[in-house]
């Protein structure tokens, strides 16, 4: 395929029952990015226009999230993973790095513990720890079940205000507004009923057992300013075969948008020292 500055689109129907859209740009070793909870492929634009000189950037709508389908069904972690696998599989891709953001994160443990680390070369996780739940291991957690609790109601009942409150969130510095826009349209994309139910599977995961011992090889990029706690992603590092953490100073959760140029060198550093594809 031949590299232009406008990633191609396309959706697939996958055996799983969903059909998903994806973007695609470049050719090379590939890198699957996977977005967050809410959020859609086109929050790696950055990606696409700094990383497809050198790799075939690939990232994927999950099902119940931007163009891909909207079904009632399929809304947990370990479907979402197996969608994953299916999108995979149709695309012939044999090898790759996997780029998971906040649940994107979620979603390729997910995938290592169901179909282990074949063709699994690495993985940058991207300001994610093993659980948003507070626990003894991550006190400071992103959520307790009373916040849970509120935000679920929040997302049922008024979350466009809602969602203008959690994108600036994500940021350091507030997001110019034409940004804001458009990260809220693409986050409200999916009905409320499914938004609230991928939110409630996320909420309750927690892989901090996965890690110990998880051996695809890890780099962990955490925002220095971000909600979520940095004792988190450490937790992550101490316990795979193979983690390094960066962090990122001026950053927050979507660091990949505050620093692009540095989170893109960054991972390509990290391809770089992998096994041979």
């Amino acid at each position: 395929m031949t590299n232009s500055t406008v990633p191609k689109s396309g959706t697939v129907d996958l055996r799983t029952g969903a059909q998903l859209y994806y973007e695609e740009q470049g050719s090379g070793p590939v890198l699957l990015l996977v977005h967050g909870m809410w959020a859609s492929c086109r929050f790696f634009h950055k990606q696409f226009a700094g990383l497809s000189s050198g790799y075939r950037v690939i990232a994927p709508d999950l099902r119940g999230h931007g163009r891909s389908s909207m079904t009632p069904a399929g809304l947990t972690m370990p479907s979402l993973a197996i969608d994953l696998k299916a999108f995979i599989d149709h695309l012939g891709i044999t090898s790759f790095v996997g780029v998971g953001w906040s649940m994107g994160a979620f979603i390729l443990w997910e995938y290592f513990r169901l179909f282990g680390d074949q063709g699994f070369r690495g993985h940058v996780v991207v300001d994610q720890p093993p659980s948003d739940l507070k626990s003894s291991l991550i006190p400071d957690a992103l959520l307790s079940v009373e916040t849970f609790s509120g935000w679920q109601q929040r997302l049922m009942t008024d979350r466009n205000v809602f969602m203008a409150e959690v994108v600036p969130m994500m940021f350091a510095k507030p997001p110019a507004p034409e940004d804001a826009r458009w990260m809220h349209d693409e986050m409200t994309r999916a009905p409320e009923s499914i938004a609230a139910a991928i939110f409630t599977d996320s909420t309750f995961r927690d892989y901090s057992e996965l890690m110990l011992g998880f051996p695809v090889p890890t780099l962990v990029c955490g925002g220095a300013n971000s909600a979520q706690p940095k004792k988190g992603m450490e937790l992550i590092v101490e316990r795979v075969k193979d983690g390094v953490l960066e962090m990122f100073d001026g950053c927050a959760h979507c660091l990949f948008l505050e620093a692009p140029e540095t989170f893109n060198r960054a991972v390509e550093r990290f391809e770089r020292r992998l096994a041979p594809r």
